[in-house]
């Protein structure tokens, strides 16, 4: 299945923000074990062919998706909203996730700058936060070159478990470090180390696809939704 079929195969829907709506696309499966939402990264919105693979893979795994954009994405604008307005949208989206879920476990994910969003929201809400977990697919750790800024404080306040995939060369997240952050905060984090992986999951050298690079971490995310929702 092209990333073009598997977006096709999702409903696209509203999701009201504020005194407006953005755009998302659910992707139901029968008997789902889980609602996986998830969020873009900073450079590109929810129809890109990484999501396409992503929800295209969960859902080969029983785990239904909502993708969504920011409303910087729905808008054209290639600047990231403040982030407070990323924070609320991702607890729209949320709320959508829980109600068309009907019941079923709530998993929050995201690509760089989404991941990083969610995981603030968990650690703002605590105990309230309604995910039962946190995939991260490339954590974006510290800005290019800056290791001595690191973007880990809040991770701390997080009360669900977190799976941080990352590439061992990832310009945003020195490998070391993110051993170091993985580190301190065990038990609830945990690392899959894709070999050669730069920001993207892209390996010098491999003739990957963003959708197949997409559906081959999505096997990894369902390994850890299994866990989560099962256990």
């Amino acid at each position: 299945m092209s990333g073009r079929q598997a977006e096709v195969a999702g409903e696209q829907i509203q999701i009201p923000f504020r005194e407006r709506t953005v755009s998302a696309i659910w992707r139901e499966q029968q008997n789902a074990i889980a609602v996986v939402v998830i969020a873009h990264g900073a450079g590109n919105d929810m129809r890109h062919p990484f999501f396409d693979g992503i929800a295209d893979g969960l859902a080969a795994e029983a785990v239904s998706t909502l993708r969504f954009n920011f409303p910087y994405a729905d808008d054209g604008r290639r600047t990231p909203d403040r982030p407070a307005v990323l924070m609320e949208t991702w607890r729209a989206a949320l709320d959508v996730a829980e109600n068309r879920g009907g019941g079923i476990p709530v998993i929050a994910s995201g690509k760089s700058l989404g991941g990083r969003m969610a995981s603030m929201v968990a650690a703002e809400q605590g105990d309230e936060f309604p995910g039962r977990g946190l995939i991260f697919f490339g954590y974006p750790l510290h800005a290019p070159g800056k290791t001595d800024r690191l973007r880990d404080g809040h991770l701390s306040e997080v009360r669900v478990p977190m799976l941080f995939i990352q590439g061992d060369a990832d310009s945003l997240a020195r490998f070391d470090l993110i051993e170091g952050v993985i580190k301190r905060l065990k038990p609830l984090a945990r690392l899959h180390r894709i070999d050669g992986g730069d920001h993207s999951f892209r390996v010098r050298g491999a003739r990957r696809g963003d959708f197949d690079i997409g559906r081959e971490v999505a096997a990894v995310a369902a390994s850890f939704v299994r866990e989560v929702v099962l256990q």
